[in-house]
């Protein structure tokens, strides 16, 4: 019996000092990389906390901010949770209420419950496996006085390449609602849901060194995306290769059912200007004389050489990426 205890008190005080080394290790690493970061101006913190003890590492950031180009991010804190056994495998916990920050407009960010995991792989890079992020409830309240909620929202990415640079990703979001500027007779109709199915591949992996160098968008393949909004619906496929100056190169078709509808209600909620609008009717219109049910379209958009052409017209400059 006093073997046993012994050896008890013994894995006991190993035990303990895995933690210690361990949670030292994580501790300093990511003040390390925080720093760097913060050095840069593209992030800033009040404090950094790190508690679990015997079988957790949980990670508490006080106050984090991000800084983008033109865009910024804040919140009171930002947890992220791993077993200590597993260190690869994490869980992240977002607060009720954060704000961000885009083009000089504020938006207020609100969420029930807020959470994400993550399983990186062994390699001393930490390639990132899989992950999923689940938003119930979430809020965007805007300064301009408009409002949108949902039920919910989930996001999932899978890597599906060896070289951990192609990623299967999903999104969806369910019972989406507009108040303050959502058009007459659609306020009290929510969207019932957005989705979309794709895979991207960037130009590095998606690891611990994204930080420091952000892997770029390579290629988009979207194999479906809909959004569907009482009788109206949109939806999408196609690929896109994105050039390292950011410029898309590719094809994409566009379904519009009830189209008509889609613009009166981009009209009142002040998307397209008059004239906007008129010139796309009357385009849109042309298109669907020729078919078996003129209430939709289908528009194939084909990108190329910095420019978004609708079939044969040119519709102006490409988006950068």
């Amino acid at each position: 019996m006093r073997k046993l205890m012994s050896l008890a008190i013994l894995l006991t005080a190993l035990y303990g000092g895995y933690w210690f080394v361990g949670s030292r290790a994580v501790l300093s690493g990511v003040e390390t990389a925080l720093s760097r970061l913060r050095d840069q101006g593209q992030v800033n913190y009040a404090s950094i906390g790190l508690v679990g003890f015997p079988s957790r590492f949980d990670l508490t950031v006080e106050a984090p901010e991000v800084r983008g180009q033109d865009i910024s991010w804040a919140a009171p804190f930002l947890q992220v949770f791993a077993l200590s056994y597993k260190p690869n495998q994490i869980i992240a916990v977002w607060p009720h209420e954060q704000t961000v920050t885009l083009a000089g407009q504020r938006f207020d960010l609100g969420a029930e419950d807020m959470r994400a995991s993550a399983l990186f792989g062994a390699d001393t890079s930490l390639p990132l496996d899989h992950a999923q992020m689940v938003v119930k409830a979430p809020t965007l309240a805007a300064a301009l006085g408009w409002r949108a909620s949902a039920t919910e929202a989930r996001l999932a990415t899978q890597s599906i390449s060896d070289d951990g640079r192609a990623h299967r990703v999903g999104v969806e979001i369910t019972g989406i609602e507009m108040t303050g500027a959502a058009p007459t007779g659609l306020g009290a109709t929510p969207v019932e849901r957005a989705y979309l199915d794709a895979t991207l591949s960037f130009d590095r992996p998606i690891d611990r060194f994204a930080g420091e160098t952000v892997p770029r968008l390579a290629r988009a393949e979207i194999d479906e995306a809909r959004l569907v909004w009482g009788d109206m619906r949109a939806e999408a496929d196609g690929t896109v290769e994105v050039t390292p100056s950011g410029t898309p190169e590719g094809k994409l078709t566009v379904k519009l059912v009830q189209w008509r509808q889609m613009l009166d209600a981009a009209r009142e909620m002040a998307l397209l200007s008059p004239v906007d609008a008129a010139n796309l009717e009357r385009m849109l219109d042309g298109i669907s004389r020729g078919t078996a049910d003129p209430d939709s379209v289908s528009l194939p958009f084909t990108l190329r050489q910095g420019m978004v052409y609708l079939g044969p017209f040119a519709l102006g400059p490409a988006p950068r990426l």
